[in-house]
């Protein structure tokens, strides 16, 4: 066979694995969208029974029991917090490690334990320290600090590999001409490395919005969203829970474009001129 043909022939194989892997990925999105549109008497598989906005009115108009607007809030509240903790922190650890600080390594492996304990191990012995400390749990003190203890690696790791790929002469010719460290890292580095800044904000964003083992043991009477779609799953599935599936995802996408605009904004305000 012609390496041309092998070439093509790879290409296809692989561009097919791809979507058949973003098909499996997706399509049970696509079918949670589409049964949340169902009539008011509806269930939850196909055929769909009538197609309306009832389950959107629903979860605009619910009772105290099954309103899922202020979890929403307050896993947005949270994930934001946990997004600028995670750029501020991740930053930070990857500079000093740049450094080449005595014990770095184990400060390296130490960061890398969020990733590794089991969130729900993570959250339960959190909630039992906070309760012989005498701390209630709450979802913006507690929550936030296990969720901080989750994202920070991922943030942590994006800049490693962002700052392996830095050329630190860039650097070291600011210095020589006069610039101070915070100044050439402003007008320097932080352009250069921004898009791992940007992905460190969106891996502190994303996983703490969804996260619920770490927020189990955690929150409180102040449930976050998914501590709030499984106590209503475990009352009674319907299309609302699809609908409020549906609209979380397009939240989650207007978030993202939110935050890279965001950023890329800065980055233009940062760039040398």
């Amino acid at each position: 066979m012609h390496w041309k043909t092998r070439s093509r022939l790879t290409g296809w194989i692989l561009g097919t694995v791809t979507v058949g892997f973003l098909l499996y990925q997706w399509l049970p999105i696509f079918v949670l969208g589409l049964l949340s549109f169902s009539g008011p008497t509806g269930g939850t598989t196909f055929p769909m029974n009538g197609v309306s906005l009832h389950w959107y009115r629903e979860l605009w108009d619910a009772s105290i029991m099954n309103d899922f607007k202020p979890p929403v809030l307050r896993s947005f509240l949270l994930a934001l917090a946990c997004s600028a903790t995670t750029v501020v922190l991740s930053v930070t650890a990857a500079q000093a490690v740049r450094g080449q600080f005595r014990g770095h390594n184990l400060f390296f492996y130490l960061l890398l334990l969020g990733i590794m304990a089991p969130g729900i191990l993570v959250g339960f012995g959190f909630a039992l320290m906070m309760r012989l400390l005498g701390v209630d749990p709450s979802w913006d003190t507690t929550a936030y600090i296990t969720h901080v203890s989750w994202t920070l690696p991922f943030g942590f790791l994006t800049m490693l590999a962002v700052f392996n790929r830095f050329d630190p002469k860039l650097e070291e010719a600011a210095l020589t001409l006069g610039a101070s460290r915070v100044t050439a890292f402003r007008r320097i580095t932080l352009p250069i490395v921004l898009p791992g800044v940007i992905g460190a904000g969106l891996f502190g964003f994303s996983l703490s919005y969804d996260e619920y083992p770490r927020s189990l043991f955690t929150t409180g009477a102040d449930l976050t969203l998914p501590l709030a779609v499984m106590a209503q799953l475990d009352r009674q599935l319907t299309p609302e829970l699809y609908a409020i599936g549906t609209t979380t995802t397009l939240f989650s996408f207007l978030a993202i474009g939110v935050f890279t605009f965001a950023f890329w904004t800065l980055r233009r305000r940062v760039q040398p001129r």
